[in-house]
């Protein structure tokens, strides 16, 4: 479990933005793992298993949170800005901060576990429960979308 620390981390903030909320949705997928471990079939699919359950449990505490109105403080602060001002290889663009604020939650939860948990398109498709070819697409819209607003951003002299 402590080898994915940082990936759990990662997914869980890619929907909340306190961190006591992200550490909460981290523990209780520990602990839901723990306890029905068993019906886990294929040792090779414990990440995809793994990062599945931390999805369900930052959706449930997004969802609490949104329903009692609650607005986390650092996400009225949060500016991400790329360093990098080359296009020519989107990927490297790929700025955690920036994709929370410029992406819609499923695109950047396709392109954080493509691009950074390494993630197939099947994979995805099973963890999101889409099809493998709508996790295509929206992978490809999003990035497209990264490389807009870059190339708008570049235009403009500096990099958001």
């Amino acid at each position: 479990m402590l080898l994915l620390e940082k990936d759990l981390y990662r997914v869980a903030k890619m929907r909340l933005n306190n961190n006591e909320d992200i550490y909460d949705a981290v523990q209780e997928t520990i602990l839901i793992a723990f306890k029905s471990i068993k019906k886990l079939k294929h040792v090779i699919y414990f990440k995809t298993w793994i990062i599945k359950i931390l999805i369900n449990q930052t959706n449930k505490i997004y969802k609490q949170k949104s329903q009692n109105k609650i607005i986390p403080f650092d996400d009225s602060e949060r500016t991400g800005l790329i360093e990098s001002t080359n296009i020519e290889d989107i990927d490297l663009l790929l700025d955690f901060d920036f994709m929370c604020k410029n992406l819609k939650y499923e695109d950047r939860a396709i392109i954080i576990l493509y691009y950074i948990e390494k993630f197939t398109d099947k994979e995805i498709g099973k963890i999101l429960n889409l099809k493998e070819t709508t996790v295509t697409t929206k992978r490809t819209r999003a990035k497209q979308k990264i490389k807009n607003i870059l190339e708008r951003s570049e235009e403009n002299g500096r990099v958001r």
